[in-house]
């Protein structure tokens, strides 16, 4: 059974919507299913984490994670939404995929995520700016 498959039923239950692409598995995953299928990806596949990117939408704040079996070139992307705009708050993969960490510090400060149980969430960008810029610094957004 291809690596895809077997996470799908393994994960299935945690699993939300789902965009199939060649060598790309993009899923909506709750934020209190993150870490359970973060461990399967890093832990029992053996993806690495090859970035992540944070985005702000009309449905809220996003953040995808993109991991990737080496193996065979196929990614697994985890997408988190967060709804909540003015307090948006998700858990932190830090704990599990320590590579994970300035990443999230970099979201936390542009779109003002908090990544709840990170390691060190201090500022990573702006720690030494002049003018003490505080975050987020990203568009807020009305509709």
């Amino acid at each position: 059974m291809a690596e895809k498959e077997k996470f799908l039923k393994e994960m299935g239950a945690k699993v939300g919507k789902t965009i199939d692409r060649p060598g790309r598995l993009y899923f909506e995953v709750r934020n209190d299913d993150l870490h359970d299928v973060v461990r399967y990806l890093f832990r029992t596949l053996g993806c690495r984490l090859s970035t992540a990117t944070g985005q702000e939408t009309y449905r809220g704040l996003e953040v995808l994670y993109h991991f990737s079996l080496d193996a065979t070139g196929q990614y697994f992307c985890p997408r988190v939404v967060m709804t909540d705009k003015a307090n948006p708050r998700m858990n932190s993969i830090a704990p599990i995929v320590k590579g994970a960490e300035w990443i999230e510090r970099e979201m936390a400060e542009l779109l003002g995520i908090v990544f709840q149980g990170h390691p060190r969430p201090g500022p990573l960008l702006t720690r030494d700016h002049p003018r003490g810029l505080r975050q987020p610094l990203r568009l807020r957004r009305t509709s």
